[in-house]
């Protein structure tokens, strides 16, 4: 049986513990957050609402061609919506960036029901394809990007945004779903190079602009 200070000295060696993990978990939490500027914060805030935007005003058109066919209109699509994950990722260039934007979407989509709400399932179907475009992200060369990480990233992101709504929300059968899948596949790999002509056109004058304001 232990002794009263030998509890004592277990019980204090466990708080002691515990407050050592819990403090490195929000140590890690601020330097998530800390290696966000406001420059970085304000751009992807400007992303998220463009790509909403867009997507409100493009699916009502793309929904027009897509319905006679019987295909989710977010498949054919997709890419065009998917191309500003990599693109902010690229051009803040900090890991969590695509996974940001996406969470700002879902949650605003979310709250005002706007065209692309899922529901309570938007959070999941928003945010897994930006998982696939942050893992993407982290194959490069010399710290490079280059058209292959836009193209490979829009393109798994959508196929994998169909796929999650087809299981959700349609249950295609098997022809259907392929069909649907191979225009998801088109349409990211269009939207991945869209992404990478508008990253190679702005990065220069953006990362000028970026570095003139940090250095204020």
């Amino acid at each position: 049986m232990l002794k009263p200070s030998s509890a004592k000295r277990i019980t204090a060696l466990f708080a002691l513990e515990k407050g050592f993990f819990i403090k490195k978990e929000e140590m890690k939490k601020q330097k998530f957050w800390q290696a966000y500027k406001a420059y970085d914060l304000v751009l992807m805030a400007m992303l998220a609402a463009i790509s909403i935007a867009f997507k409100t005003i493009a699916g009502v058109l793309i929904r027009m061609i897509t319905g006679p066919l019987g295909i989710p209109g977010g498949a054919l699509a997709g890419g065009l919506y998917m191309l500003w994950l990599p693109l902010g990722l690229g051009l803040v260039g900090k890991k969590g960036a695509a996974l940001i934007i996406s969470a700002v979407q879902a949650v605003v989509l979310l709250i005002t029901g706007m065209p692309g709400s899922h529901g309570v399932w938007t959070i999941l179907t928003y945010l897994v394809p930006p998982l696939l475009v942050e893992v993407v992200f982290l194959f490069q060369k010399n710290n490079q990007i280059n058209a292959l990480h836009f193209l490979i990233s829009t393109t798994l992101a959508n196929i994998m945004g169909s796929f999650g709504s087809n299981l959700l929300f349609f249950r295609l059968s098997f022809l259907p779903l392929m069909l649907m899948l191979s225009a998801a596949a088109l349409s990211g790999s269009l939207g991945g190079i869209i992404g990478y002509l508008v990253y190679s056109k702005v990065k220069g004058v953006l990362f000028k602009d970026k570095s003139s304001k940090e250095n204020e």
